[in-house]
């Protein structure tokens, strides 16, 4: 096999082929046929000199070879810096105080003790009996109680906070708040879609409402609803299945049971079988189970005081609530006789925002929050154009309160209906055109890129929420896909609210490591992070 040499090849051949020759020369050996040992006459003798020329030569190699190294280390360090330049946090690392690079340093070492204390934990076996170390970093329900016993969490809840911006507000306080609330009250029912045989405990789909005496009959009320030759729905009063048995509930106390029936559990959000689609049919499943538990005056009013002083707790000074419009919400009286809208429910959440704020010692530990006007995106477009018109009015009233309007729901197709943004241009564009005519700002904060999906109307919703003007998407994750779209909405100054834990189990990554916020933030895109719904997710 005949291999091409470079012209540097060559004259390195020709280097070596001189060098031979003097050598051959010094040991007075024919260098035409070296291997006949014949002696040849010699000339002209090898001198100290000629010898000093070659040692030279090789030194001069070894000089040039580290100076290549050392070129090449300047032209990688000058490209690290180049990257560095591009980070989103460069000019506060560039303009640190030296408080701030003490701060800096504190919170890395803490950073190390934490990950000493996730590698000192027993570490989990797997498939095979396969040992898997603890880390921090692994899936979030794997070490939520690790998580929360970390140095970096306690430092995390201390440090103030400026905003917190993608809030669900029917579910972002631990599951027993409004649980605790509803076993107290006499007309609180809960159903079930089958009967509570063990092997329905986690199928069954639970629901809460609260019912008038005259609506009480409107739900099967078997008096044993655990035969198995019980077919249909059940439905009690909650307190009163309180009282059951953990017989009935594989050693459970009834409470517990229906806690975590709310709150994701570890091997249903991480199964090797789960997917986003999976994922997301147990989330609506439990959003439709918290709707009971907060759809009445008590709870409402006890939740909005309580969700204010949470952020007081975790030091957020502003929030901004996502709550869900329509025209067939209602807010019901405790003994399920009345019924509030959703004018009359801005009323209740602005009452107890200024009695809240009133109470408070210290007006730095909290300033406001504002609410996001949301509708369903599985509306039609007549009811689309009446949450925009309610969302105007809303803020004509309260220029102070309504922060914005979303559309919320599952992006994909639900049972293959797909409701993207676009089926919505026409209500859109001419809601944009009211909101200027009106002289009133009232930015759209799409949910959109909440998907794995590539080419579809589902990551599509980006197109048309850059097109409509979108001052912030929820999300975004499918945004690094489409760097086009990427790069004008960082032009436009569009924020990202990123909800890290939320994408990982309802199944869009499968560890924080992965989530495409890294991606957004070495584009320099602006992110937040967020909650999104905390009650689901512990």
């Amino acid at each position: 096999m005949e291999f091409h040499k470079s012209p540097a090849d060559a004259d390195a051949d020709c280097d070596d082929e001189a060098s031979a020759k003097l050598m051959v020369n010094h040991q007075h050996v024919d260098p035409v046929n070296p291997s006949s040992g014949r002696s040849t006459p010699i000339h002209n003798s090898f001198t100290e000199v000629e010898v000093v020329r070659l040692e030279d030569r090789v030194t001069l190699e070894a000089h040039n070879m580290e100076h290549l190294v050392e070129a090449y280390r300047k032209k990688r360090s000058s490209v690290l810096q180049g990257e560095k330049a591009r980070d989103f946090d460069f000019e506060c690392r560039v303009e640190a105080t030296p408080i701030e690079i003490q701060v800096d340093s504190i919170l890395h070492k803490l950073r190390k003790e934490d990950e000493k204390m996730f590698e000192e934990e027993k570490p989990r076996k797997g498939n095979g009996g396969q040992e898997h170390p603890r880390f921090a970093g692994d899936h979030y329900l794997s070490n939520v109680d690790l998580i929360q016993k970390s140095n970096l969490f306690r430092v995390a809840r201390h440090l103030p906070k400026g905003s917190h911006l993608h809030i669900h507000f029917n579910a972002c306080l631990p599951p027993r708040f409004l649980l605790d609330i509803a076993a107290g009250m006499d007309r609180m029912f809960i159903t079930g879609n089958v009967p509570l045989t063990p092997e329905n405990l986690d199928r069954c789909q639970i629901e809460f409402s609260i019912k008038s005496k005259d609506d009480e009959n409107d739900e099967p009320a078997p008096i044993n609803m655990f035969p198995s030759d019980h077919k249909g729905r059940w439905c009690m009063k909650f307190g009163t299945f309180l009282t059951l048995s953990e017989n009935h509930f594989d050693g459970l106390k009834p409470m517990d049971w229906v806690v975590k029936k709310v709150e994701f559990q570890e091997e249903e959000a991480y199964g090797p079988l789960q997917t986003a689609a999976g994922a997301w049919k147990l989330f609506n499943g439990r959003t439709k189970l918290m709707k009971g538990l907060f759809n009445y005056e008590k709870a409402f009013r006890k939740y909005v005081g309580a969700f204010l002083q949470n952020l007081v707790d975790d030091k957020i000074l502003y929030a901004e609530i996502r709550p869900t419009f329509m025209e067939s919400n209602y807010l019901f009286s405790d003994d399920g006789t009345g019924k509030k809208n959703n004018a009359e429910i801005m009323d209740i959440i602005i009452e107890e925002v200024d009695k809240f704020k009133a109470g408070l010692s210290d007006k730095n530990m909290f300033h406001h929050i504002r609410v996001i006007y949301c509708t369903p995106r599985s509306m039609n477009e007549e009811q689309m154009e009446a949450g925009l018109n309610e969302c105007i009015r809303f803020k004509e009233r309260w220029p102070e309160m309504i922060a914005g309007f979303d559309v919320v729901g599952e992006e994909g197709p639900v049972n293959h209906v797909e409701h993207p943004l676009k089926k919505f241009t026409l209500q859109f564009l001419v809601f944009r055109e009211t909101c200027k005519r009106k002289d009133l700002d009232i930015p759209f904060l799409f949910h959109c890129g909440e998907t794995l999906d590539m080419g579809t109307s589902t990551d599509g919703n980006l197109i048309d929420a850059l097109l409509l003007g979108a001052k912030r998407i929820g999300h975004g994750f499918a945004l690094p896909k489409h760097p086009y779209i990427m790069q004008l909405m960082k032009e436009a100054g569009v924020c990202v609210e990123v909800c890290p834990i939320s994408n990982e189990i309802l199944g869009l990554t499968p560890r924080a490591a992965s989530h495409a916020m890294y991606a957004l933030l070495a584009n320099n895109v602006h992110c937040t992070v967020n909650s999104d719904n905390g009650t689901l997710f512990r």
